[in-house]
């Protein structure tokens, strides 16, 4: 006999209930992962919730998704998208003339500290360790009233963030500002990083515009003021 046996009157109720829900929005996903949001999609179809359109894994993606439809849609947005697209992905879906409301499922808390992810602008955000205590019920259901949700679980490390006064770096531009107190060129942190030499100068600027710095070394500077880096001098890493 099946574990999950499509008849038994109990598991019908339970997904009655979950798509009421999920009814009075057409769904988008994404992901920082393939396999994620392959997974999601497969979700759906088994769900058989025939008002999600897909899965995405870029920004480009979601916004084509999210304006070829008239409606209001429900993103569901999993964390792995945060290292380089999270902060820009969320700024241009609110400025649209109709943007979706935004479920934000988080696994590391990290992404609080690091700010990758503007929270105020996120309609809902459920630690995923939570799942199974009823927190993305309630989460769906304030999002359906119009109201903003946060995770009890998350309350603590929100506040704690909230009372940080240094910039908060994203993981890339951490990465980036690592590597520039190794005195590396653009085109070689771009190679370190695996990333494009355009893509770098971006993190580059964002570093010194966040560290109000006007050139690298004020910047690796204030940041080793701040205790953002280790106290480690070029000659460190001139081994390398």
């Amino acid at each position: 006999m099946p574990r999950f046996d499509p008849l038994d009157p109990g598991l019908r109720a339970r997904r009655e209930a979950v798509d009421a829900l999920f009814k009075p929005w057409t769904l988008i996903g994404a992901s920082g992962s393939h396999l994620e949001a392959q997974l999601m999609t497969r979700a759906a179809i088994t769900a058989q919730l025939d008002r999600m359109l897909g899965s995405c894994v870029t920004p480009a993606e979601v916004m084509d998704l999210v304006e070829s439809r008239k409606e209001r849609c429900l993103l569901v947005l999993v964390d792995s998208i945060a290292p380089d697209h999270g902060e820009a992905l969320i700024n241009q879906l609110r400025v649209l003339p109709r943007p979706p409301a935004v479920l934000l499922l988080l696994e590391s808390t990290a992404w609080l500290q690091v700010n990758a992810y503007p929270l105020d602008r996120v309609d809902a955000v459920v630690k995923t360790q939570s799942f199974g205590s009823g927190v993305l019920i309630e989460a769906l259901m304030a999002v359906n009233r119009g109201h903003r949700y946060v995770d009890p679980a998350l309350l603590y490390a929100l506040k704690a963030n909230s009372r940080g006064n240094q910039p908060q770096l994203t993981p890339r531009e951490q990465q980036t500002l690592e590597e520039l107190a190794q005195g590396l060129t653009n085109r070689e942190i771009a190679q370190r990083l695996g990333i494009a030499e355009t893509t770098t100068r971006e993190y580059t600027r964002s570093v010194l515009q966040k560290l109000n710095a006007r050139n690298r070394t004020m910047a690796v500077g204030a940041a080793m003021k701040l205790g953002l880096l280790l106290q480690h001098s070029r000659q460190d890493g001139a081994g390398r």
